[in-house]
């Protein structure tokens, strides 16, 4: 049997799901103090981050033994990294910069066994938990189980969502609000276009059955999203974290 992906469940379920960025903290202690204060999720960043694949392999290990599921934001489409991910136990992959249906259709090519896609076969990896599982059993819960989520970052995606939503597996459609805000000229990620563009995306997702979320730092901004319809709430990394703790220490001290 292939662990289940408690994070996949629970969107199904249409429960908000919250997760946050891992970009450059290799100790395995951060992760369960993570898990520790509640998080659903961890994602780990090998767009932005500083993460190599033993680096990143040896978190994921840790992440999915206390038991919070394990993602990875890949910097692109290469087959090869995102197989080698997959198999080193991420249980789910967001992408970022997606702009076309054919793009998700590439990505879910890469992370899906046949028929559905093109994935190789591994047993015996962090994937099954260093078990070996029968071929049969491994390509229909690993289909079933892995998490497709497409970052929606730019002015083309938000043209081409109905294309890009109807994919079939894609699960999440989440909203990167600075690049968005970039792409469309915005001030900011609180401008009323970079606004509408993102009850855009929640409609999409609605008409098509698919989750969707965002990225902030600000609680308040991710419980009015969550309020509009949003599920996942991908909240600040590690690194605001420990920046905000150790300013409110000080202010505190200082007041």
């Amino acid at each position: 049997m292939i662990r289940p992906n408690t994070l996949k469940a629970k969107l199904r379920n249409g429960a908000t799901v919250t997760g946050t960025l891992a970009m450059d903290l290799r100790a395995p202690a951060y992760v369960h103090l993570l898990a520790d204060a509640g998080f659903d999720s961890i994602f780990f960043d090998l767009e932005h981050g500083v993460y190599d694949l033993p680096m990143v392999a040896d978190l994921i290990g840790t992440t999915r033994l206390i038991g919070i599921t394990p993602i990875v934001r890949v910097p692109d489409l290469r087959y090869g990294d995102i197989a080698r991910l997959l198999d080193s136990g991420a249980q789910g992959v967001m992408f970022p910069r997606i702009d076309t249906a054919a793009q998700v259709e590439e990505a879910i090519r890469h992370m899906k066994y046949p028929p559905r896609g093109d994935r190789g076969a591994a047993s015996v990896r962090g994937a099954t938990d260093y078990r070996e599982v029968p071929p049969q059993t491994l390509i229909s819960q690993m289909n079933n189980e892995t998490l497709v989520i497409i970052q929606i970052e730019r002015a083309q995606a938000i043209a081409n969502l109905d294309a890009i939503a109807s994919v079939p597996d894609v699960d999440v459609l989440l909203v990167g609000p600075y690049d968005l805000a970039i792409a469309l000229g915005a001030a900011s990620t609180t401008d009323p276009v970079v606004v509408a563009a993102m009850d855009q995306v929640v409609a999409a997702g609605k008409r098509h059955q698919v989750a969707t979320g965002t990225h902030a730092s600000d609680p308040a901004v991710l419980r009015g999203w969550r309020d509009k319809g949003m599920q996942m709430m991908l909240c600040a990394s590690e690194l605001r974290f420990l920046s905000s703790g150790a300013k409110a220490m000080l202010d505190g001290l200082n007041a």
